[in-house]
């Protein structure tokens, strides 16, 4: 069955599930969270505790989804005169560039959903731009842990897509989805089932650490309301004035709100916050978003996470992605495209050059340099050949050729010269010996000894062979041959030249069953033979005697040229 795995990583915290099924009927496999300390040694035991539960639950890699922390990310609305997606990809970064003076555009990933669009008119977008470094730390961290995410999101849309899928948003009413994380807040707004708007909060349910020191004072600080002590807060007013700051922020959503269909339904997921659960904005409660499983109880801290996973089975409406640019999820033999293209490259020129080299090799041992007086091998080679076969005044070496004929004698002399610039040394061999071979079979017509007309084929040849394979059936076989006559037959049309030997024999055995297979065997054996053509036998039949078969007008058509063919006399 497919599995896919949700990952949420927040500032403090992180959930795993993983589901195994389909999108309309799953089972959660696990569902694990734990805390993530502060420094350095705290990525790396988050690490180790990713290994740990793979290992333990046998959860496969192949499809894990991520969803960070929205408080990371800047969000901007943003209306283009078109809506075709690729013009979009086309331009969203320098049309958002001037939006973001916060972020330096070149160490940002910018996505972007669709919130309504006008057919070839207008396109009204929510643009989100996170940083690459806080991106890229919490994919290496997954990738360490053995689980590398496909994609990665933020927690507005993965809350959305696990709100669309459990049947949470209805057609005929808006819908407000919180999610409390640990430093942040998340808001989303649907109009129906169609996600309106979304924005983060910059106050959480966790209390501040000391290692954040002057930063967590001065979100504290901020957080206070008009009038307070600019003393600072210290630990334990900073959830008070972070539900403070919540509240007071969802009221501005609430008020600011687009939506075609009347906020009805505020649902709160996430960290705990007591004081905000059971308040009413702007005349609508705050409730718990439902949020069940089949067969297993979770709390509302794994809905972000619940929400990526359901990106494995295609769930959801929305198609964010955040693995962008060089962020892009590459597959493992992706990340060797460049080392073995640039491997076959240096590969390919290592064995282009060696080629060329030997190359050179090969013409220098063929022919040499005759302008230097250095023979190559196959010079060498030819001019003793020419030395042994054609007579020269100068040596006293006995000779195969007193007079050789013309033409060899030219092209002899041409090739040792290197005149004869078609072929190669081999070859200007090879042309001298079928010269030479030439001049032989000439001579041999000349003599006689060669003859065009050919030769009727033999009787008594054909009769050897049909003797051998009696022979051949063993000393056991008994055959007695009443009548044999072999017949030159001349070849007509299509048809060849043949030897036609027909008999009458008696074939003997304990039986009469074991003399008619004596029979058989030896019709196979001639039949099997390349130089039968055909093989008949007019009539046999049992001898009284019960131990022989007398087999009458066996005609045997033997083409003697090919038994010369197959190795035999």
């Amino acid at each position: 069955m497919s599995q896919s795995i949700g990952i949420h990583l927040g500032e403090r915290r992180f959930h795993l599930i993983a589901l195994e099924g389909s999108l309309k009927k799953h089972k959660v496999v696990c569902a694990v969270s734990g805390e993530i300390p502060s420094g350095e040694d705290g990525a790396e035991e988050v690490v180790e505790r990713l290994r740990a539960i793979a290992k333990e639950h046998k959860l496969s890699a192949d499809s894990v989804y991520l969803a960070i922390d929205s408080g990371v990310a800047a969000f901007r609305n943003l209306t283009l005169p078109f809506d075709d997606r690729e013009k979009i990809e086309e331009v969203i970064k320098f049309e958002i560039e001037g939006n973001l003076p916060q972020f330096d555009i070149d160490q940002v990933v910018v996505d972007f959903l669709v919130l309504s669009s006008k057919p070839g008119v207008e396109s009204s977008l929510l643009v989100t731009a996170v940083p690459k470094e806080r991106l890229r730390a919490a994919l290496q961290l997954c990738e360490q842990g053995g689980l590398e995410a496909l994609d990665a999101e933020l927690e507005g849309t993965a809350l959305f897509d696990a709100a669309f899928e459990s049947g949470v948003l209805a057609e005929d009413s808006g819908t407000v989805l919180i999610h409390v994380g640990d430093t942040s807040t998340t808001v989303v707004v649907a109009d129906g089932r169609r996600l309106a708007g979304m924005r983060a909060i910059r106050a959480g349910a966790a209390q501040p650490r000391a290692s954040e020191g002057g930063e967590g004072e001065k979100d504290a600080r901020e957080e206070k309301e008009p009038g307070s002590d600019s003393t600072g807060a210290s630990e334990l007013e900073r959830p008070a004035a972070s539900v403070q700051r919540i509240r007071r922020e969802l009221v501005r959503t609430l008020s600011g709100a687009r939506t075609t269909n009347p906020i009805e339904n505020v649902y709160v997921c996430g960290r705990d916050l007591a004081e905000l659960t059971g308040e009413t904005l702007v005349d609508v409660p705050v409730a718990p978003l439902p949020f069940t499983l089949p067969g297993v109880e979770l709390p509302r801290e794994f809905v972000v996470a619940f929400g990526a996973a359901l990106r494995g089975f295609d769930g959801g409406t929305l198609r964010p992605s955040l693995r962008r640019e060089d962020l892009r999820f590459s597959g493992r033999f992706e990340r060797l495209e460049l080392p073995l293209a640039v491997f076959s490259l240096l590969l390919f020129t290592l064995l282009f050059v060696q080629y060329i080299v030997l190359q050179k090799q090969l013409e220098w041992r063929d022919e040499g340099d005759l302008a230097k007086e250095i023979r190559g091998d196959m010079q060498i080679w030819l001019e003793e050949s020419n030395e042994r076969m054609l007579p020269d005044a100068t040596s006293t070496r006995a000779v195969k050729l007193s007079n050789p004929p013309e033409a060899l004698k030219n092209y002899a002399a041409q090739a040792q010269a290197g005149a004869d610039h078609e072929r190669t040394k081999f070859e200007e061999l090879m042309r001298v010996r079928q010269l030479l071979k030439i001049e032989i079979d000439r001579l041999s017509k000349e003599l006689g000894r060669i003859s065009d007309i050919r030769q009727p084929q033999s009787a008594l040849t054909a009769t050897t062979l049909v003797m051998d394979v009696i022979a051949s059936l063993g000393e056991d076989a008994r055959l007695g041959i009443r009548r044999f006559e072999a017949t030159y037959q001349s070849g007509t049309g299509n048809r060849g030249d043949s030897v036609m030997i027909t008999m009458d024999a008696d074939f003997f055995g304990p039986d009469n069953i074991e003399a008619t297979r004596l029979s058989t065997r030896f019709e196979n054996q001639v039949e099997a033979q390349p130089w039968c053509v055909s093989f008949e036998s007019k009539s046999s039949k049992e001898l009284p005697s019960g131990k022989a078969v007398e087999a009458n007008g066996i005609k045997i058509q033997v083409d003697v040229d090919k038994a010369a063919q197959g190795g035999q006399p």
